[in-house]
């Protein structure tokens, strides 16, 4: 069915305008025709929209052609406007034909009308579907100008033709520097062989190919791309152009790399960790017959950690790293598997000498000290070797062996390496069997205090009593604290236990008193954990308050090793302490890093003198010179001093004439049950 046209005549004459109607309809053309005679009603009508056509008479009382031509054009309208007339002088002609009339027909010659009309008619269509298209051509080149992506436009044999400004602005190359030459992507110089072969054998099979290179900048920096090759064909399917396009991924890739290192690197050393670890070690194990797997631990790093503070024991393992890998050759990799873990995978075909060989360089290695900042430090180091596939076939079997004799080798006074043997597995299951007892021991109440009296060396009195954790384990008995105190610190125990033996010092001393020993006081050993974990003063004085007793009555006794993390917060912490009312000892004085200046800056009030100082007194005369030396110091400094392990007449005779206050040790009694204590004290009572 053929489309009606809708025509707007301008015409004043009904007849003449019935005439055109009349022609369109003999010409075949159905036409949907309104008629106007002024300059208001044509606008008006031409403003409505969807006309295909305008008729216009050469000249009408108030309107003509010319100036229904001007307000066509004045609107942009695109419409063929053929004009109707008699006769019009050419020029005049000429002139309507150059404002954009598209034809001029006598009225007396409507015969040439419908076929004047159809050619319009497809000239209107093909001019819009032109101006179609070249909108379109105009919106894609403007998209590809303001790409995000660098785009690329070369010929079939890949040489450029055509670059957007992101390429410029991305690679620092201008467009008149890349036109004709191949571009990098294709050239091969950042992109191997084969990829440069899979690149063209897609093309060439009419695919896109995808993929990322690596690239370097006019100024030299590398950068990663994701790029796209797609060939451009012609109608009869040849390659024509190829159409490159190129993100800059740089940032992706960075990230990407970032999160790999994360996962496999450890970020103080640099090293790989113990995932990666594993994953090289089941390499070396894949393609070699024989290697074997170090496993090497710093000897007391913790120590060092409690004492100098987390910052220097960093800048110790560092070192660490840097000994150990001085004596590695190529074929040799380390990782770190935990805090001052590291691991070495040797996979040689004599790997047992091999790795022999290696722990002797690397204990060498050990024999002089660190020094980080201003602390000259003496580190050794203990380790443990297990051999494939003797040991093991397993990463994982082979890293637990080696673990094993590692803790054999630190059992046996550490500065030292022990093979794997098959017994070492018993003596590891043992230790996590008692890791995991010690979970139970709070839970089922198998912790006990025993007591040590603490006497007035002047009158011979008990005026106190130490206390001192044991384990009642339900099979092996009673467990002593050097067994199990360095897996409750190792395993974070230590906090909850201490919190325990605070809580359950306080209800003996509540007893004690009940019974009837007046100021009777009990001292509590609290670790270097428990004092920076935050929760001691709280512990402390929730424990007093709970059992209604006066703080004099608890003395908190800790190594020096808390106070060499020497902080405002350690010093706020044992302050608030004092501000209870609770008595500071310092326990084991002299062993470790003895210095005045802490005795001065922390709220002590005791110092005791560790036994090493007293067992050989009075034969070691340095011994004797040494604990007067100290008693007379912490006089100086308004503190007490106890001396521990006294255990002969002798020795009480030498610390009572040298000015010592209070005296602890075997002479009196050992550590005993709280029921057995009380008796004691009794019965020291009824003897007087």
């Amino acid at each position: 069915m053929a489309p009606v046209l809708k025509v707007l005549l301008v015409e004043d004459n009904e007849d003449d305008a019935e005439l055109l109607y009349l022609e369109l309809r003999r010409g075949g053309l159905k036409a949907d025709m309104v008629r106007v005679e002024t300059a208001e009603d044509f606008t008006a009508e031409l403003n409505q929209g969807g006309w295909d056509l305008v008729l216009s008479d050469y000249n009408l009382p108030n309107f003509n052609a010319p100036a229904a031509l001007e307000i066509v054009n004045h609107y942009e309208k695109d419409l063929p406007f053929i004009i109707l007339s008699g006769a019009v002088a050419a020029k005049d002609v000429v002139t309507l034909l150059k404002a954009g009339a598209h034809d001029f027909l006598e009225k007396n010659d409507l015969a040439r009308l419908v076929p004047a009309i159809e050619r319009e008619l497809r000239e209107v269509k093909m001019r819009t579907e032109r101006k179609r298209a070249e909108s379109t051509l105009k919106k894609l080149f403007r998209a590809v100008q303001q790409s995000p992506v660098s785009v690329m436009i070369t010929d079939n044999k890949g040489r450029v033709e055509y670059v957007n400004p992101t390429y410029e602005a991305t690679t620092g190359y201008s467009r008149s520097e890349v036109l004709g030459n191949l571009p990098d992507v294709m050239a091969g110089d950042f992109v191997s062989l084969d990829q440069n072969a899979e690149v063209w054998d897609a093309v060439n099979k009419g695919k896109e190919w995808r993929g990322e290179f690596c690239n370097n900048r006019k100024n030299g920096e590398v950068f990663w791309e994701y790029v796209t090759v797609a060939p451009i064909r012609d109608e009869v399917g040849g390659l024509t152009n190829l159409l490159i396009s190129k993100e800059d991924i740089t940032y992706r890739k960075e990230a990407e790399e970032k999160i790999y290192r994360q996962a496999n690197f450890d970020d103080l050393t640099g090293l790989p960790n113990r995932d990666l670890t594993l994953d090289r070690l089941g390499q070396a194990l894949e393609r070699s017959d024989h290697a074997a797997l170090i496993v090497v631990d710093v000897d007391n790093f913790k120590k060092v950690n409690d004492s100098l503070g987390h910052a220097v024991g960093d800048e110790v393992l560092k070192i660490v790293v840097e000994r150990i890998n001085s004596c590695l050759d190529q074929r040799q990799t380390a990782g770190r598997v935990s805090g001052d873990e590291f691991a070495i995978v040797v996979s040689e075909m004599n790997a047992v000498n091999e790795a022999e060989a290696l722990i002797g360089r690397i204990l060498d290695a050990f024999s002089t000290s660190l020094e980080i900042d201003d602390h000259e430090i003496f580190t050794t180091i203990s380790a443990g070797i297990a051999v494939y596939p003797e040991d093991g076939v397993e990463p994982s079997i082979l890293f637990r062996n080696s673990e094993a004799a590692l803790s054999k080798a630190k059992e046996e006074g550490r500065n030292g390496f022990n093979f794997f043997t098959s017994h070492m597995n018993d003596r590891a299951e043992e230790r996590l069997l008692l890791e995991s007892g010690l979970r139970r021991a709070l839970e089922n109440d198998e912790l006990c205090l025993f007591f040590q009296p603490i006497v007035d060396a002047k009158t011979g009195q008990i005026i106190g009593a130490e206390s001192l954790i044991r384990w009642a384990h339900p099979n092996k008995g009673l467990i002593f604290p050097d067994e199990f105190i360095p897996l409750a610190e190792e395993s974070g125990l230590i906090v909850p236990i201490g919190k325990w033996v605070i809580e359950e010092a306080c209800k003996c001393i509540k007893d004690f008193h009940a019974i009837g020993f007046g100021d009777f006081y009990v001292t509590v050993n609290v670790s270097p954990q428990q004092v920076w974990s935050g929760t001691l003063v709280e512990t402390v004085e929730q424990s007093l308050k709970e059992n209604n007793l006066s703080a004099k009555y608890l003395v908190v006794e800790m190594t020096e090793s808390v106070c060499l993390n020497d902080s405002d917060e350690t010093l706020k912490k044992l302050q608030d302490l004092n501000d209870l009312g609770v008595k500071l000892a310092v326990d084991d004085f002299g062993t470790g890093y003895s210095s005045l200046s802490y005795l001065k800056r922390y709220p002590f009030h005791t110092l005791k003198i560790d036994r090493t100082f007293v067992r050989d007194i009075p034969e070691d005369k340095d011994d004797m010179a040494l604990s007067n030396a100290m008693i007379a110091m912490a006089h100086s400094l308004s503190l007490k001093v106890v001396a521990e392990g006294v255990e002969t007449a002798d020795q009480i005779t030498f610390l009572r004439e040298g000015g010592c206050d209070l005296l602890q040790g075997y002479y009196y009694s050992k550590p005993i049950a709280k029921a057995d204590f009380i008796k004691f004290k009794l019965a020291e009572g009824k003897a007087s």
